[in-house]
């Protein structure tokens, strides 16, 4: 059949003229062409759907990355919902910032604030690592001080952090014996708490392993915390955490922050910023306001790191009395 067609096609080509047979190539070959692009097309979209069909078997890791990937940004979200937001500090101090820069999608350091009658407690905390297993610790430590001061309500910042370390102790399971092998006998939290009376015009401090800085005019006052954290192993006969009290006078600046601005590496050597440079910034910026302030923090730390990456999480939290 195939050869008969062919046969009686020849013997009707050859009844064309030349200029007819030009044509009539034309036209075959571009029929042809046509064909061929649409098999090779459909080809190509089989390649496709089997290129495809191998790397989701090749690959099934990529599947769970992106499914673990989508729990971290749900689980941000989780953990910036218990986090009040810089609007309610405004509400409480009309003049504050908060520069809150998580180094990874989700962070260990935290802040927490609420108000007691004429008392607002303030609370700035870095957790052991960063990433998931900070946000989980900084989570556990924002709902025991949800539990110590303001169901049980206390207002004492030593006792505070003595509640604290020891329901986190007891969350964990931690005991004063150390067993050979066991792992993560350490983890915890360094924390910044101070309760300001806003009647009586003072206010108190306890940290754990952090300071505050009190700005009053041109003099910074440090007052340092003491020199062990909350949770893990308890190596001291007794943590008491040292209460500081001081007054201030209206316009006065307290100011609560983690490590991680003082230690980001940068500049032309590639080292830490220090904290000496860090109250140097303070200082260098505290006729401004607190808004300007924050932002003049972040363009110097952003010019020091430079091309470098984020350190470590970065929060400090700034307030005018």
């Amino acid at each position: 059949m195939r050869i008969l067609f062919f046969n009686n096609l020849l013997i009707f080509i050859a009844g064309f003229s030349s200029h007819e047979k030009i044509i009539f190539a034309r036209i075959n070959y571009d029929c042809m062409m046509y064909a061929l692009k649409r098999i090779l097309s459909g080809q190509k979209v089989k390649l496709k759907d089997k290129k495809e069909q191998i790397q989701l078997k090749k690959d099934p890791e990529r599947n769970k990355n992106v499914e673990l990937n989508e729990s971290i940004v749900y689980a941000k979200r989780i953990q910036e919902g218990m986090m009040l937001k810089e609007k309610h500090l405004d509400r409480l101090f009309s003049e504050s910032f908060l520069l809150f820069k998580p180094k990874d999608i989700v962070s260990g350091d935290f802040y927490w604030f609420t108000k007691l009658d004429n008392k607002i407690i303030i609370a700035v905390a870095d957790c052991t690592g960063h990433g998931i297993p900070g946000a989980f610790m900084s989570v556990l430590g924002i709902s025991l001080l949800n539990q110590i001061v303001i169901e049980e309500k206390n207002s004492d910042v030593s006792f505070i952090l003595q509640r604290l370390d020891h329901k986190l102790k007891k969350a964990f399971g931690y005991s004063s014996e150390f067993r050979e092998g066991e792992k993560y006998l350490y983890d915890g939290m360094d924390i910044a708490l101070c309760c300001i009376d806003t009647e009586k015009e003072c206010f108190s401090f306890a940290g754990a392993f952090r300071p505050l800085y009190h700005i009053a005019g041109s003099e910074l006052t440090r007052l340092e915390g003491s020199r062990y954290p909350i949770g893990g192993l308890n190596l001291e006969v007794s943590r008491d955490y040292d209460k500081k009290s001081m007054s201030y006078r209206p316009g006065d600046r307290l100011y609560l922050f983690t490590d991680g601005y003082q230690d980001q590496f940068g500049g032309k050597k590639n080292k830490k910023f220090m904290a000496a440079n860090f109250r140097k910034v303070l200082m260098k910026t505290s006729g401004l306001s607190m808004r300007t302030q924050q932002l003049e923090l972040e363009r110097v730390i952003a010019e020091w790191a430079d091309h470098y990456e984020q350190t470590d999480d970065i929060l400090v939290v700034g307030i005018r009395l």
